[in-house]
């Protein structure tokens, strides 16, 4: 069984296995770059998921405040302490509650420094 001409050219194409890996080096690239963003996305809503049960907390530690205050018939000692955590909690931009993600950032940016 003979073969034709053109199919015999491409098999003996010297190119062909730079042309293959090339190829196969620009696919493995276009994953990686995909597989950072999917990461990145998911980090971002991660932190920002984060940061919603942050200010939720604050919120609910307000109106904890209040709901006391008027429990307790109008004894707003325990504002002393609740106001300025909850309005912390609210505003702050640091991490203020400990929980696994707050640990996975912290092992994250021990790892950065070593």
């Amino acid at each position: 069984m003979t073969i034709p001409g053109a199919v015999q050219k491409i098999q003996s194409n010297p190119y062909r296995e730079a042309i293959d890996s090339a190829y196969l080096a620009g696919y493995m690239d276009a994953m990686q770059q995909e597989r950072k963003k999917r990461t990145a996305a998911r980090r971002r809503r991660e932190r920002k998921r984060y940061f919603a049960m942050q200010k939720i907390t604050g919120v609910a530690m307000l109106i904890f405040t209040a709901a006391a205050v008027k429990a307790l018939e109008g004894d707003a000692t325990i504002a002393l302490i609740t106001v300025p955590l909850g309005l912390s909690l609210l505003l702050s931009r640091e991490m203020l509650i400990i929980n696994r993600y707050y640990w996975k950032c912290q092992g994250e940016t021990e790892k950065a420094v070593e």
